[in-house]
């Protein structure tokens, strides 16, 4: 999912040149931090910018805007992903945290000499989910760093790092893309697919490769399956426990997004009255439907409680998915007919 019209890197989104262009001239000018904080919003491609930006460091001759040549050892061995000297730590398996033997095997291996002469770069990500002995692990290499290393912490929920964490980067805010930018790249994408980017993008709080993902990962099927289930609950035509059941091998976050973008939507139509502000526009007559009967204080009780179920989802291993769907859907009924 790269973008072919830069100037800067290829590998990098037409909305990241200022940022590029920000690194790589303090890259050069060799004021580059050891520890770079990448924050912004999930689908936007920070995770690619920070490919990209180790792939132009570890080329052996990149050229002055950064695109690395592609022709050198290093290139080659970054092509195939077995650059010794590229270390990305993530969580072993989708929903774990990263753990702190991961964090401890970095320590180890940056404190050696780099393979190739030159830098090595750590990514971790999402940085957020390092639980708290790997983020006190990681500390220590941020506080004593390691010449010609460098770190780069990816995270969309910046604010849950340890302020110890926060502290020692040099903090790198990625802007989302402007309307017209993310729309050309996702109908790019989709080249001559028959898809609404408009809804897409609305739906994905106007982040493309999110918006992307929606249809990758069939995630619009399971929003329309979850919102008809909403929808028969408030109508008493269906089971929370069986509904629950059949969700429960679903992602979690994914599930209590929907409900926070369903909820959100009912509260914006209920204070405005004006289907213009809804996320879900094409829900338009069940939400103005649904609307009637919830009173605004339940609506805002209830959307409390899934920002605070998803944090606890964020960090926390080993819940009873079944019981957490439960527990939402038999609140969902509750407020819909108190």
């Amino acid at each position: 999912m790269s973008n072919t019209t830069l100037q800067a890197s290829p590998d990098i989104f037409t909305w990241q040149t200022q940022v590029w262009q920000h690194l790589w001239h303090a890259k050069q000018n060799q004021r580059l931090a050891h520890a770079l904080l990448f924050l912004g919003q999930d689908g936007i491609g920070m995770q690619e910018f920070a490919l990209a930006f180790a792939n132009a460091i570890l080329c052996s001759q990149p050229n002055e805007l950064g695109n690395w040549c592609r022709a050198c050892q290093a290139c080659h061995l970054l092509h195939a992903g077995t650059h010794p000297d590229l270390i990305i730590i993530e969580p072993e398996k989708a929903g774990q945290k990263i753990s702190v033997d991961q964090i401890r095997d970095i320590i180890k291996s940056v404190n050696e000499t780099t393979l190739q002469g030159g830098y090595r770069i750590v990514v971790i990500n999402p940085s957020t989910s390092m639980n708290t002995n790997a983020a006190n692990a990681l500390l220590k290499s941020l506080e004593e760093p390691v010449n010609n290393t460098l770190f780069i912490l990816i995270s969309d929920e910046g604010l849950r790092l340890p302020a110890t964490i926060m502290s020692r980067c040099q903090k790198i805010v990625f802007a989302k893309p402007t309307h017209t930018q993310a729309v050309q790249w996702l109908q790019a994408q989709l080249k001559n697919e028959k898809i609404d980017t408009q809804l897409l993008l609305k739906l994905a709080d106007g982040a493309p490769l999110r918006a992307l993902s929606l249809l990758e990962k069939d995630l619009l099927g399971l929003r329309k399956d979850v919102y008809q289930g909403l929808h028969a609950l408030s109508q008493g035509h269906s089971d929370p426990v069986k509904l629950a059941a059949k969700w429960q091998n679903e992602d979690q976050i994914n599930m209590v997004d929907l409900l926070l973008s369903w909820l959100t939507d009912l509260l914006r139509y209920k204070l405005t009255e004006d289907p213009a502000h809804l996320i879900n526009s094409d829900y338009h007559n069940e939400i103005v439907k649904i609307s009637v009967s919830l009173l605004k204080n339940n609506l805002l009780a209830y959307i409390e409680h899934l920002q605070q179920t998803r944090g606890v989802l964020l960090t926390s291993a080993n819940l009873n998915k079944q019981l957490l769907l439960e527990d939402l859907l038999i609140r969902w009924t509750h407020y819909v007919s108190s």
